[in-house]
């Protein structure tokens, strides 16, 4: 990632030093998001676009993140699976299955598609299941601020299948159990709180890692707490 200007960042970094990794500009909304300061800085991102740790990448830890990450079935490049390929960037699976179901029960299916479309909807079943399993370990916590989010995104898209039954049973759940509740409100306290500065500037900086002592200690005994905890030892 740079701040610099796109054409800096073509002109020199990809033009001069030849670069061929990937390049995101970034703008200050995003540098504060994840507490960059300078370039180069490390940050360790999750599947799930939050920071998951600061510094230079760990490979057992990435390696560990990136069997969370699960794209899109390969497809033929051929106009006839376009429907197919669709509704898997929109996140349509529920409109999927039915697609794949009915294309599957024609009798006169073109051997070639047919084996795709076995293949597409064993590719959905096993991710309809991996989503059944990760509402388990987002229900767990202990980070349920962010659980909630997740939970509510993946019965929106999951929705018609076992894993957002299981997602709108565990959200429920939260709503009941005062603890959680708690856990739930400190979380969104401490993300309001980081919007108000821009750690990337120094003066900025300093009055976040005040602000954030305080929370701190209010929240003490809570995920968040430990986590502005955290961010001052950084």
């Amino acid at each position: 990632m740079s701040g610099e200007a796109e054409a800096k960042i073509n002109d020199v970094f990809i033009e001069k030093l030849g670069a061929k990794y990937p390049f995101v500009q970034v703008k200050a909304a995003a540098k504060q998001a994840y507490g960059i300061r300078a370039f180069p800085s490390y940050r360790v991102i999750a599947p799930d676009g939050t920071m998951h740790s600061e510094g230079r990448p760990n490979e057992a830890v990435i390696e560990k993140l990136l069997a969370d990450v699960t794209l899109a079935p390969k497809l033929p490049d051929d106009s006839r699976y376009k429907p197919v390929r669709k509704m898997w960037e929109k996140k349509q699976h529920q409109k999927l299955r039915s697609y794949l179901g009915k294309m599957l029960g024609q009798d006169k299916l073109d051997p070639e598609m047919r084996e795709v479309f076995e293949a597409q909807q064993a590719a959905l079943d096993k991710r309809a299941q991996k989503q059944l399993d990760r509402v388990a370990k987002l229900a767990a916590g202990p980070d349920y601020f962010r659980s909630k989010a997740k939970l509510q995104q993946l019965q929106k898209d999951w929705s018609g299948f076992e894993a957002a039954d299981a997602a709108k049973e565990s959200l429920a759940a939260f709503s009941k159990d005062s603890k959680i509740k708690k856990e739930i409100a400190a979380g969104k306290a401490l993300a309001k709180l980081r919007s108000k500065y821009d750690p990337s500037k120094l003066a900025q900086a300093r009055k976040l890692r005040v602000a954030l002592g305080k929370f701190a200690k209010k929240y003490a005994g809570t995920h968040a707490g430990s986590e502005a905890q955290k961010a001052i030892n950084r």
